[in-house]
């Protein structure tokens, strides 16, 4: 029997400990598992594009400051402004100053400095900090939820109320979903490549893999553009660029389909069990300690009597 209540007592303080760890632990993953594997596809993707040294502006070139203000800026703000559902006038009217407000200050505190020390800029650089940008948008303006784990999301203010909102549900709905790229990009209206940017005046908004691609293809055609230029020289530091050395095109097969109501299914789910652990690993720990205590005094007393 004493043996017993020593087996029963450290049982229960293993199990108890280890199902508060395992709680708290599977909250990690939540919806924002899903955005790292959708960049790491992004990422993969850019790497093609304009890998790191290959397409380095150069500071000399007449191109350098047009570039940067006109194009480079303008495609931060085409980025922000093409996830706007414009056919939805609210939503167009809310987002589209926000934007517009956050793209510039991004922009100036990122690259101005850059821009009046006249450095060399890479455009493999100018890619991984869109990416930041893009996260910084979705974090300011979408849910916290998007880009961070779901044990984050969970002690974020509010973040136990967006996670079961069903507008959010709604909103990961609208984000994962796929639809045929011609048909997409027949709802965008755009203009650009050229010296003066790009500019959206219609997009269906964010159908996150489909606006993904549209956005780095066009990127393709600007880098195209910018080695082609007939008038004015190449502005890039490798004056031996052709348009020919351009990766191909980006495909909706290129890039990873994220899942977001999975991992918004997963998150809830993981964020109950915590829940339940916060009854059950104290119950468990204080049984098990009684026990493991109660058997303790036993062989104290047994001992005595000896």
């Amino acid at each position: 029997m004493k043996f017993g209540l020593k087996k029963q007592g450290i049982t229960l303080i293993a199990l108890s400990s280890l199902y508060g760890v395992a709680a708290v632990a599977s909250t990690v993953p939540g919806v924002g598992i899903e955005s790292i594997r959708f960049i790491n596809s992004v990422k993969k993707q850019l790497q093609v594009i304009m890998p790191k040294d290959k397409y380095v502006l150069d500071p000399k070139s007449p191109l350098y400051e047009p570039i940067m203000d006109n194009v480079i800026k303008s495609s931060y703000l085409a980025d922000a402004i093409s996830t706007i559902d414009s056919y939805n006038i609210a939503e167009k009217e809310k987002f589209t100053p926000l934007y517009t407000d956050f793209t510039n200050q991004w922009f100036t505190n990122k690259w101005q400095p850059v821009i009046d020390q006249k450095q060399e800029i890479d455009f493999y650089d100018i890619a991984m900090d869109m990416i930041k940008f893009d996260q910084a948008i979705a974090k300011e303006f979408q849910s916290y939820g998007y880009v961070n784990t779901g044990t984050q999301w969970i002690f974020h203010k509010n973040g136990i109320k967006e996670m079961f909102s069903s507008d959010l549900k709604q909103n990961a709905i609208k984000q994962q979903s796929v639809w045929d790229q011609d048909d997409y990009e027949e709802l965008i209206q755009s203009t650009g490549p050229g010296l003066t940017g790009m500019k959206v005046k219609q997009s269906p908004g964010t159908k996150l893999v489909n606006n993904k691609v549209w956005f780095l293809n066009e990127q393709i055609d600007s880098i195209k553009y910018a080695i082609s230029i007939q008038t004015l020289q190449n502005p890039f530091v490798n004056k031996n660029l052709k348009a020919d050395d351009v990766a191909d095109y980006v495909t909706i097969d290129d890039l990873y389909h994220p899942n977001f109501t999975r991992g918004l299914t997963m998150a809830q789910a993981t964020f109950i069990i915590m829940l339940s652990a916060i009854i059950i690993t104290p119950t468990g720990l204080g049984i098990g300690i009684w026990k493991y205590k109660k058997w303790e005094k036993t062989e104290a007393q047994e001992g005595a009597g000896e």
